[in-house]
Protein backbone atom coordinates (compact mmCIF):
# COMPACT_ATOMS: atom_id res chain seq x y z
CA UNK A 1 0.00 0.00 0.00
CA UNK A 2 2.84 2.41 0.83
CA UNK A 3 4.46 1.74 -2.55
CA UNK A 4 1.16 2.37 -4.33
CA UNK A 5 0.60 5.60 -2.41
CA UNK A 6 4.06 6.83 -3.36
CA UNK A 7 3.47 5.93 -7.02
CA UNK A 8 0.21 7.91 -6.90
CA UNK A 9 2.13 11.05 -5.92
CA UNK A 10 4.17 10.71 -9.13
CA UNK A 11 1.10 11.13 -11.36
CA UNK A 12 -1.54 9.08 -13.10
CA UNK A 13 0.81 7.57 -15.69
CA UNK A 14 3.27 6.50 -13.02
CA UNK A 15 0.50 4.97 -10.93
CA UNK A 16 -0.83 3.04 -13.93
CA UNK A 17 2.69 1.86 -14.78
CA UNK A 18 3.24 0.83 -11.16
CA UNK A 19 0.02 -1.20 -11.18
CA UNK A 20 0.98 -2.96 -14.39
CA UNK A 21 4.50 -3.75 -13.15
CA UNK A 22 3.46 -4.93 -9.68
CA UNK A 23 0.82 -7.24 -11.17
CA UNK A 24 3.42 -8.76 -13.50
CA UNK A 25 5.81 -9.17 -10.54
CA UNK A 26 3.15 -10.88 -8.42
CA UNK A 27 2.19 -13.21 -11.27
CA UNK A 28 5.77 -14.33 -11.90
CA UNK A 29 6.55 -14.72 -8.19
CA UNK A 30 4.14 -17.64 -8.11
CA UNK A 31 6.74 -19.65 -10.04
CA UNK A 32 9.11 -19.46 -7.06
CA UNK A 33 6.73 -20.98 -4.54
CA UNK A 34 7.57 -24.63 -5.39
CA UNK A 35 11.16 -23.94 -4.30
CA UNK A 36 9.94 -22.84 -0.88
CA UNK A 37 7.75 -25.92 -0.62
CA UNK A 38 10.68 -28.13 -1.65
CA UNK A 39 12.79 -26.66 1.15
CA UNK A 40 10.01 -27.09 3.68
CA UNK A 41 9.40 -30.68 2.61
CA UNK A 42 12.96 -32.00 2.43
CA UNK A 43 14.91 -30.12 5.09
CA UNK A 44 13.06 -30.80 8.38
CA UNK A 45 13.80 -34.53 8.33
CA UNK A 46 17.45 -33.86 7.54
CA UNK A 47 17.74 -31.22 10.27
CA UNK A 48 16.05 -33.52 12.81
CA UNK A 49 18.40 -36.35 11.85
CA UNK A 50 21.38 -33.99 12.32
CA UNK A 51 22.69 -35.05 8.91
CA UNK A 52 24.86 -32.03 8.18
CA UNK A 53 26.21 -33.32 4.88
CA UNK A 54 22.74 -34.08 3.54
CA UNK A 55 21.50 -30.65 4.68
CA UNK A 56 24.38 -28.94 2.85
CA UNK A 57 23.80 -31.00 -0.30
CA UNK A 58 20.07 -30.25 -0.20
CA UNK A 59 20.67 -26.52 0.31
CA UNK A 60 23.16 -26.51 -2.56
CA UNK A 61 20.62 -28.18 -4.86
CA UNK A 62 17.83 -25.81 -3.82
CA UNK A 63 20.16 -22.82 -4.19
CA UNK A 64 21.21 -23.87 -7.68
CA UNK A 65 17.60 -24.44 -8.69
CA UNK A 66 16.60 -21.08 -7.21
CA UNK A 67 19.30 -19.16 -9.07
CA UNK A 68 18.52 -20.83 -12.38
CA UNK A 69 14.77 -20.47 -11.95
CA UNK A 70 15.05 -16.87 -10.81
CA UNK A 71 17.03 -15.85 -13.88
CA UNK A 72 14.68 -17.65 -16.28
CA UNK A 73 11.47 -16.41 -14.68
CA UNK A 74 12.80 -12.88 -14.21
CA UNK A 75 13.77 -12.87 -17.89
CA UNK A 76 10.18 -13.72 -18.81
CA UNK A 77 8.88 -10.98 -16.51
CA UNK A 78 11.31 -8.48 -18.05
CA UNK A 79 10.24 -9.45 -21.57
CA UNK A 80 6.58 -9.15 -20.62
CA UNK A 81 6.89 -5.54 -19.44
CA UNK A 82 9.60 -4.42 -21.85
CA UNK A 83 8.17 -5.83 -25.06
CA UNK A 84 4.60 -6.74 -24.19
CA UNK A 85 3.38 -3.63 -22.41
CA UNK A 86 1.20 -2.87 -25.43
CA UNK A 87 -0.90 -5.92 -24.55
CA UNK A 88 -1.92 -4.23 -21.29
CA UNK A 89 -2.18 -0.55 -22.22
CA UNK A 90 -2.27 1.66 -25.28
CA UNK A 91 -1.27 4.82 -23.39
CA UNK A 92 2.20 5.89 -24.62
CA UNK A 93 3.15 7.54 -21.31
CA UNK A 94 2.28 4.42 -19.32
CA UNK A 95 4.08 2.16 -21.80
CA UNK A 96 7.18 4.34 -21.60
CA UNK A 97 7.18 4.30 -17.79
CA UNK A 98 6.68 0.51 -17.75
CA UNK A 99 9.53 -0.03 -20.20
CA UNK A 100 11.84 2.15 -18.10
CA UNK A 101 10.98 0.04 -15.04
CA UNK A 102 11.58 -3.28 -16.87
CA UNK A 103 15.05 -3.74 -15.37
CA UNK A 104 13.62 -3.22 -11.90
CA UNK A 105 10.92 -5.80 -12.58
CA UNK A 106 13.65 -8.27 -13.58
CA UNK A 107 15.61 -7.57 -10.40
CA UNK A 108 12.54 -7.76 -8.14
CA UNK A 109 11.46 -11.11 -9.54
CA UNK A 110 14.96 -12.60 -9.52
CA UNK A 111 15.70 -11.56 -5.94
CA UNK A 112 12.24 -12.54 -4.71
CA UNK A 113 12.44 -16.07 -6.11
CA UNK A 114 15.79 -16.70 -4.43
CA UNK A 115 14.43 -15.14 -1.23
CA UNK A 116 11.38 -17.41 -1.29
CA UNK A 117 13.64 -20.46 -1.50
CA UNK A 118 15.77 -19.17 1.39
CA UNK A 119 12.67 -18.39 3.45
CA UNK A 120 11.47 -21.94 2.90
CA UNK A 121 14.80 -23.24 4.18
CA UNK A 122 14.62 -20.99 7.24
CA UNK A 123 11.06 -22.10 7.94
CA UNK A 124 12.24 -25.70 7.73
CA UNK A 125 15.04 -24.97 10.19
CA UNK A 126 12.53 -23.26 12.50
CA UNK A 127 14.48 -19.99 12.57
CA UNK A 128 11.36 -17.89 13.17
CA UNK A 129 12.92 -15.22 15.39
CA UNK A 130 15.55 -14.30 12.82
CA UNK A 131 12.98 -14.23 10.02
CA UNK A 132 10.65 -11.98 12.00
CA UNK A 133 13.45 -9.62 13.01
CA UNK A 134 14.77 -9.26 9.47
CA UNK A 135 11.23 -8.81 8.11
CA UNK A 136 10.41 -6.03 10.56
CA UNK A 137 13.73 -4.23 10.01
CA UNK A 138 13.53 -4.34 6.21
CA UNK A 139 9.91 -3.16 6.22
CA UNK A 140 10.79 -0.21 8.45
CA UNK A 141 13.73 0.67 6.20
CA UNK A 142 11.48 0.57 3.14
CA UNK A 143 8.87 2.78 4.78
CA UNK A 144 11.56 5.31 5.73
CA UNK A 145 13.03 5.39 2.23
CA UNK A 146 9.79 5.47 0.19
CA UNK A 147 8.98 9.18 0.79
CA UNK A 148 12.33 10.05 -0.83
CA UNK A 149 11.61 8.14 -4.05
CA UNK A 150 11.18 10.38 -7.06
CA UNK A 151 10.54 7.65 -9.64
CA UNK A 152 9.14 4.17 -10.14
CA UNK A 153 12.70 2.87 -10.23
CA UNK A 154 13.23 4.20 -6.70
CA UNK A 155 9.99 2.66 -5.48
CA UNK A 156 10.93 -0.73 -6.91
CA UNK A 157 14.45 -0.38 -5.47
CA UNK A 158 12.93 -0.15 -1.99
CA UNK A 159 11.03 -3.36 -2.69
CA UNK A 160 14.20 -5.12 -3.80
CA UNK A 161 15.95 -3.89 -0.66
CA UNK A 162 13.14 -5.20 1.50
CA UNK A 163 13.48 -8.65 -0.01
Amino acid sequence: VAMQRRAATLGVSSLAAYQLCINVIIFFLLFGEPLSQLSQTKLPALVDAADGDAVKANLKSIGSLAIGASLAVAGMAYSTVRYGSGLFTSNPAVRSAVQIAAHDVFLNVAVAIVTVAVDGAMLASRDFGFMLGVGVCTNVMQLLYLPRCASLRGIFATFTGRL
